[in-house]
């Protein structure tokens, strides 16, 4: 799946690494912009850059499906 492909229902499963310890969060997918992804999450909404996506500092499942970030924005 494509990050072009999220919708606003879409529940997505963000895997990241702060501090090196693997923690997994539950959302809906919010908005994004040329640098930004927000998902609100259930008790605050928070932001991930684009850039850390692609260099695989984060994972976002959506249905069991990985979400790919390879595909530049303005390309859609």
């Amino acid at each position: 799946m494509e990050l072009r492909d999220i919708k606003p229902e879409d529940e997505l499963l963000v895997f990241d690494k702060p501090s090196r310890k693997i923690r997994e969060r539950r959302g809906k997918y919010v908005a994004r912009n040329d640098s930004f992804l927000t998902i609100q999450f259930q008790h605050y909404k928070d932001t991930l850059l684009l850039s850390d996506l692609r260099q695989g500092k984060a994972t976002i499942f959506i249905n069991n499906e990985e979400l790919v970030f390879s595909v530049l924005l303005s390309d859609q």
